[in-house]
């Protein structure tokens, strides 16, 4: 099909909105390759990737629009809806009377109480907009990807030195007082503080929390770097400086995939300095302790948020330590299970857990001891979608499930796929219809062999509810657990 591409001039619109844009004119049109975004090198990188092929020159202070049509006439219709939706926004800010602002510097001047800045451009600018933002006195979320670690360092290293937040960058995840940041959840507000390195983690361990009757004064995200050797757990010690002096917070928690030993060592050593009591669960790192003085140890994302909630009561929770997990068996038919994930610490958490089994494991995204994806070896396939490669040019599967829904239909026609595990994310940033296409293939399925698990992430209070989302999954026979953990052993032991 013919290529079509419209340059707006001048006109800036952040990722996130771009990709929510992207995904509902998708929706909408039914076109499936389609980008809308600035116009800068790597997106015109992405668009290439994607098979749209234009003759375009850089040009980032400029939004693009390019896609295939069948003819010009859908063109022209496409190039509508989307003219109409970026004027639509133009015209919300003209009727609050926004003064407009080409800067973080100008927007501080002009609102003198303002002290948080959250940052989403490409990531070659991101750094540099960062570096304004702390300059000028404000905490920073920085949802960008693409930023050195070099930079990285730099950034959380001057925000020490100011006493500033710098969340990420590549942070997905947080909610500062009260106010949900990027992907997050309507939560129960209370006196557990959450420290992550941002995303699926953290959202799990706060929904837990508040569906299980506990509350939250604070989730901040890190960034997935954060507790890397090179960057050293700078804004994660500093977050954790913040809750042990706020006296709202009594209980703290801290989740992240394992960190660089000598991190690790100082995260430990920080948190036993603090006279508040702590849970702590680094996702596939199975500690031999269960408790070391105010820490307790959680073996799972859920277990982390149910000692939480127990030790707010201020009891301790009797850990399930004796707990039968499936084993797998000899005869293990090969990719005899596929997990389609949006959340990679979903992926992750599921991957250690099949492994912990006996289950042979393979991943675009293998964790230790999994196997990769390019491994000819018998393997069940775990796939984080949100992963770069599934997501350069394209929405997040958080909030355009379309391409989550694509690799759903074809592990369903494989003959070797026995069951299918699979998250659906709620909260604010996702997909306002996580289930359309999932619904549509699911009644396709004439294969009596073939079993469907499923984790719902969120709250009844979500836009999207987590109770009528688990009864629409239910209804058409699907088996919801209520955490990724319970959802990872239904489905190993259907195998």
């Amino acid at each position: 099909m013919p290529v079509f591409f419209k340059s707006f001039k001048n006109l800036y619109k952040d990722s996130v909105s771009l990709m929510q844009l992207t995904a509902s004119i998708s929706s909408t049109t039914g076109i499936e390759k389609l980008s809308v975004a600035m116009q800068t090198k790597a997106n015109l990188q992405r668009a290439q990737i994607l098979g749209l092929n234009i003759d375009a020159k850089p040009s980032p202070n400029d939004l693009m629009a390019v896609f295939e049509a069948a003819d010009a006439d859908e063109a022209l219709k496409v190039f509508n809806l989307i003219e109409k939706a970026l004027n639509a926004k133009e015209e919300r800010k003209s009727e609050v009377k926004e003064q407009k602002t080409v800067s973080i510097l100008q927007t501080k001047e002009r609102v003198v109480d303002l002290n948080f800045a959250l940052i989403s451009v490409p990531g070659a600018y991101a750094a540099a907009e960062a570096l304004k933002a702390l300059k000028a006195g404000l905490n920073v979320m920085l949802f960008s990807d693409n930023v050195s670690e070099d930079d990285e360092l730099m950034l959380k290293e001057e925000a020490v030195k100011r006493d500033l937040l710098m969340m990420g960058p590549d942070c997905g995840t947080a909610v500062i007082n009260g106010m949900p940041l990027g992907f997050a959840n309507v939560l129960k507000k209370g006196s557990i503080g959450l420290v992550g390195a941002s995303g699926t983690g953290l959202q799990e361990v706060s929904c837990a929390i508040s569906n299980l009757g506990g509350g939250l004064c604070q989730v901040i995200g890190t960034g997935g770097r954060d507790l890397h050797e090179k960057i050293g757990g700078l804004m994660t010690m500093y977050a954790l400086d913040l809750l042990a002096r706020d006296d709202s917070t009594k209980v703290i928690g801290v989740i992240s995939k394992p960190p660089a030993s000598s991190v690790k060592e100082k995260i430990i050593a920080k948190l036993k300095s603090i006279k508040k009591p702590v849970v702590v669960h680094f996702v596939g790192d199975k500690n031999p302790k269960s408790q070391d003085g105010n820490i307790t140890y959680a073996s799972s994302l859920i277990e982390c948020a149910k000692i939480a909630c127990a030790l707010l009561e201020g009891g301790s929770l009797s850990l399930s330590k004796d707990e039968v997990l499936p084993k797998a068996k000899s005869n293990e038919s090969n990719n005899a299970l596929c997990a389609i994930f949006c959340g990679g610490t979903f992926c992750a958490e599921a991957q250690s857990l099949a492994l912990e089994c006996g289950f042979n494991v393979k991943s675009n995204v293998p964790v230790q001891r999994a196997k990769s994806l390019k491994y000819e070896g018998p393997g069940n396939v775990f796939v984080d979608m949100g992963d770069d490669e599934f997501t350069n040019g394209r929405p997040h599967p958080m909030i355009d499930p379309s391409l989550r829904d694509e690799f759903f239909a074809k592990s369903m026609q494989d003959p070797h796929v026995k069951i299918i595990l699979f998250d659906v994310v709620l909260g604010y940033g996702s997909s306002l219809t996580p289930l359309e296409g999932l619904k549509k293939l699911i009644k396709l399925n004439k294969r009596s062999d073939l079993n469907f698990v499923c984790h719902v992430c969120g709250t009844d209070e979500d836009p999207q509810s987590l109770k009528n989302t688990v009864n629409e999954l239910k209804a058409l026979g699907v088996t919801v657990a209520d955490s990724n953990y319970d959802a990872t052993l239904a489905a190993l032991a259907l195998l």
